[in-house]
């Protein structure tokens, strides 16, 4: 209510429900209904009950709506439920990954529950929400399972909120330099690891492919270690241990 009645009428926001994110030019609040309503250019009134969140944007986008992603069981293993619906109305965008495109979209559609979970029901309510569900008080909870595309979100041509962008490693020399704004960026395969000296982020995460017999791409890595390299302890300092059958090194360099 506070930043609607500050904001000027033809201003571009995000709003996020529980079914939708819209993006779209801000109108009008009309105060005199109750509940108060939000008009939109394109996307009718809402009330301001059903709104969760809700954010002014800068530059330009075309209107869209799209459904609400649901973080699902990945979400809840890294504990985003709370955060979810600001992450979708203000989202970071500062995680790339570079890597054969269908493949990457392929994987992607993969859908995520923990062993015993039905993935045709939604979770077991727990802790403060299984309590807030019992006095009867409403509360937030994304359903559902979700695949890594609800959590990742790539950036799509009608993407109302995303998170990562997608690049093909075939023609990342079309790509560089990486936006600055990157924190993180993921290389997939030998094709997007060669372009390793070029990337500039705070986290690189190459993965290598040990089923493949051209071992370039993992020599390239374990020079940099041995030449500019810093150690870093992947359990000690990452606080993460690698599955069975995975292995891992990490360290740091001066960009």
């Amino acid at each position: 209510m506070e930043v609607l009645r500050e904001t000027a009428p033809g201003a571009l926001v995000r709003v996020v429900t529980g079914t939708k994110v819209i993006v779209d030019r801000f109108i009008a609040l009309n105060e005199a209904t109750t509940p108060p309503r939000l008009r939109l250019a394109n996307f009718s009134q809402w009330q301001l009950t059903h709104v969760r969140e809700l954010r002014v944007l800068n530059g330009s986008q075309e209107p869209v709506a799209t459904a609400r992603p649901h973080a699902g069981t990945l979400g809840r293993i890294a504990h985003l439920q709370e955060t979810w619906g600001s992450r979708l109305a203000a989202p970071a965008a500062d995680l790339a990954i570079v890597g054969t495109l269908a493949w990457l979209r392929e994987d992607l559609g993969a859908f995520l529950y923990l062993a015993g979970e039905d993935p045709d029901r939604p979770p077991k309510l727990t802790g403060d929400l299984a309590r807030a569900s019992a006095k009867g008080k409403p509360y937030k909870v994304d359903v559902g399972h979700g695949s890594l595309a609800d959590v990742v979100l790539p950036k799509q041509p009608k993407a109302s909120t995303w998170f990562t962008r997608l690049y093909p490693a075939s023609r990342m020399e079309d790509e560089l330099p990486l936006a600055k704004d990157l924190t993180a960026v993921v290389l997939d395969g030998s094709s997007a690891i060669k372009h390793l000296g070029e990337i500039e982020a705070p986290v690189v995460i190459c993965i290598l492919d040990r089923s493949v017999a051209d071992e370039s791409a993992a020599e390239l890595i374990v020079q940099l270690r041995n030449t500019r390299g810093e150690p870093v302890a992947i359990h000690e300092d990452l606080d993460w241990s690698q599955p069975a059958g995975v292995e891992a090194l990490a360290f740091t360099v001066a960009l």
